[in-house]
């Protein structure tokens, strides 16, 4: 019996649908990205498997930029202040 399970992975280059499709049990999980044609990685657990979507994702869209084939824009994530400084 095959399992699907839709995640949502945030990256700096924003957040994007994962596929995570759990193998024969305790045989990890291969995950697809449904929006960027080619993208797959594997991880021994959910939280592995998580990682390396996010980085594969972000590798994928870096390679990218680097070859001028796509104009993509980098999401910051908000920096927040310590209790020390923000009052200045």
């Amino acid at each position: 019996m095959e399992k699907k399970k839709s995640i949502l992975i945030q990256t700096r280059f924003g957040s994007f649908e994962c596929l995570f499709e759990s193998n024969a049990p305790d045989k990890g999980y291969t995950v697809t990205v449904p929006k960027i044609k080619g993208v797959v990685t594997f991880g021994g657990n959910v939280g592995e498997a998580k990682k390396m979507a996010k980085e594969a994702i972000e590798l994928h869209c870096e390679c990218l930029l680097k070859d001028g084939l796509a104009e993509v824009k980098v999401y910051r994530r908000p920096v927040q202040k310590s209790r020390e400084y923000a009052r200045l």
